[in-house]
């Protein structure tokens, strides 16, 4: 019994502990990609759109942005985008009439983690990353970007 117990112990510090190696590891990645980039300090959200991914997840992103696109308190990034032209058409969106869309053609935003192909929102506070969440199947972090707007 004491085996099971000092087993699960060592499991879950080595889950906790990845877990937060990762999310410092994305945080890191983010935060390079905005120094290289200027964000405008009028921007409490960023939204990261990869254009491959979970398909479903990035449908939503989409149409977040597609009902969002004038809320200048959000950069949209978009990352990884295969096609501009057929984003343009599912969205309807024209991306260069907006200054709020950041296209990623230097692919700064991907992270070098499994949350590369979920949309990522995240929280600014006096330009500096406060919270970062993934839109993902158990995730809902878009519908709750949309409840704080």
């Amino acid at each position: 019994m004491k085996n099971f117990i000092g087993f699960v112990c060592i499991v879950l510090i080595l889950t906790v502990g990845c877990k937060q190696n990762q999310s410092k590891r994305e945080v890191e990645t983010y935060r390079k990609a905005f120094e290289q980039i200027i964000v405008d300090s009028r921007y409490q959200w960023i939204v990261v759109l990869p254009g491959l991914g979970c398909n479903g997840c990035i449908q939503e992103a989409e149409v977040f942005m597609k009902n969002h696109i004038d809320d200048e308190r959000i950069l949209f990034v978009l990352t990884k985008i295969s096609s501009l032209k057929i984003l343009q058409q599912k969205t309807g969106i024209r991306i260069d009439e907006h200054t709020n869309v950041f296209v990623d053609r230097k692919n700064l935003f991907i992270i070098p983690t499994n949350n590369a192909i979920y949309p990522c929102v995240i929280q600014l506070r006096n330009g500096k990353i406060f919270t970062h969440a993934y839109q993902k199947p158990s995730n809902p972090a878009l519908w709750q970007l949309k409840e704080k707007l």
